[in-house]
């Protein structure tokens, strides 16, 4: 679920060829305005862009035609990277409070992705993995993250993003928990194959129980 798509507070983006069913979900859900666009023509935008309240950040390889579909629906500021890296929901983790980013970035993009999300931006690992967008799921209320994560990892999480932080799963044992939550602070959607469990695990953990 969350690999087709990303939710803030202000605002829902999936891709316009998301089905009916699962787009009828999150509008029943989350009750938000919906940015619907293609990533570089691929629909599983969750795991290359990266946003919050404050805007939102794309790879370089998206399309002029993209970017401008993007800016012309979404209230909020919207800028690509310039980087090698382009799977950026996979490698920056934000809310509204702060964002943690893959290790390599450099300065310049460092900077450039805290002046469109609006946030402090710093770099770090989760369980030493530098995939920290795939590592964990996170609100304006609360985060999940990887099994594996340190005491020093989750303590960063903490302070960055000023949320509650414990470990968990999705969809029966999978770390990856970003692709198969979309959360917000009023609503959240998993995987069908998340277990009583975890999904009672993850709702607490986001504020929802």
């Amino acid at each position: 679920m969350g690999a087709f798509g990303v939710v803030t507070d202000r605002f829902v983006f999936v891709s316009p060829r998301m089905s009916s069913k699962d787009l009828d979900a999150i509008e029943r859900t989350f009750n938000l305005p919906l940015v619907q666009s293609t990533i570089a023509t691929m629909d599983t935008v969750g795991l290359v862009i990266a946003a919050n309240s404050n805007g939102i950040v794309v790879p370089y390889t998206t399309s002029d035609d993209e970017l401008e579909t993007i800016r012309q629906s979404a209230e909020v500021p919207v800028d690509w990277i310039d980087n090698k890296m382009t799977a950026l929901g996979n490698i920056i983790i934000t809310n509204d409070n702060g964002a943690i980013c893959h290790p390599e970035f450099d300065k310049v993009s460092r900077e450039k992705i805290a002046d469109v999300l609006g946030v402090e931006v710093v770099p770090s690992t989760i369980a030493k993995l530098p995939i920290v967008g795939a590592n964990m799921v996170a609100t304006n209320n609360g985060a999940v993250v990887h099994p594996m994560a340190s005491v020093d990892e989750i303590e960063r999480v903490s302070q960055l993003l000023k949320v509650e932080v414990e470990v968990g799963t999705v969809n029966r044992g999978s770390p990856y928990t970003s692709l198969g939550v979309l959360a917000n602070v009023d609503g959240m959607i998993a995987g069908s194959d998340t277990t009583g469990v975890e999904l009672a695990h993850i709702s607490q953990v986001l504020g929802f129980v």
